[in-house]
């Protein structure tokens, strides 16, 4: 769960911990009457302890930005047309983030949807590794508006599986965390959608805010890129 981030900053502050008892020594030789080696080591150590806190802030800046937007795979989203005057496609979730089997889902629409549990962690334990946890839930129809989808049929499939990273830590530990040191900042559902196309591909994303989407070839790009029949694009 906790990445090693935590040394962009720490090491840095170790450092510049180092050149202030540099410093402290330094001023112990001054009271001792040895002036020129008080010196030195005020010099060497005030220098030391500069750079290591300067390090440490850029490492700092560099893991806040790095945790706070971090993006990690969740699964790649196939999709075939079964028929098209029926606007009926297979759809087949492909997992990314563990070993668990591809999933087939048959749904008719103009859109994929895919939906799921999301819990967010406060952006203090992001910054020291800790990343969104989540359950992908189901893989349902959309249409580009809601005339159009009014009286049709609701298709959809349930998705199995976690995330091979939510097994690493036992349920009681988890539970410890979130009572004693206050890392959840909120649960929510998050959910994603693109246009049914056939042959599309798409990808899945966890990041710190929730699930995100985005068309991974040519004929996913086309039609996220085409106007809706409404006039709006994704």
């Amino acid at each position: 769960m906790f990445g090693l981030g935590l040394l962009w900053w720490a090491a840095p502050v170790a450092v510049a911990v180092f050149g202030l008892l540099f410093v402290a020594s330094g001023i112990g030789h001054a009271f001792n009457g040895h002036h020129g080696r008080a010196g030195r080591r005020f010099v060497g150590g005030t220098t030391t302890a500069a750079i290591g806190f300067a390090l440490a802030l850029v490492g700092l800046n560099t893991q806040l930005f790095t945790r706070l937007t971090h993006e990690g795979a969740v699964a790649d989203v196939y999709v075939k047309t079964l028929s098209a005057k029926d606007n009926l496609y297979r759809v087949t979730v492909k997992r990314l983030d563990g070993p668990i089997p591809p999933q087939s889902c048959t749904i008719q629409g103009d859109e994929w949807l895919i939906g799921g549990r999301v819990q967010k962690w406060k952006p203090w334990a992001n910054v020291l590794g800790l990343d969104a946890t989540y359950t992908l839930d189901q893989v349902s129809n959309k249409y580009f508006t809601a005339a159009r989808g009014n009286g049709r049929t609701i298709t959809s499939c349930d998705l199995h599986g976690q995330p091979a990273v939510n097994s690493y830590v036992p349920s009681p530990m988890t539970q410890w965390v979130l009572a004693n040191f206050y890392t959840e900042d909120r649960r929510f559902g998050s959910a994603n959608y693109m246009p049914l196309a056939d042959g599309a591909v798409y990808r899945i994303l966890i990041t710190q805010s929730g699930f995100n989407a985005e068309p991974k070839n040519d004929i996913a790009k086309a039609v996220n890129s085409a106007p809706r029949p409404d006039g709006s694009t994704y």
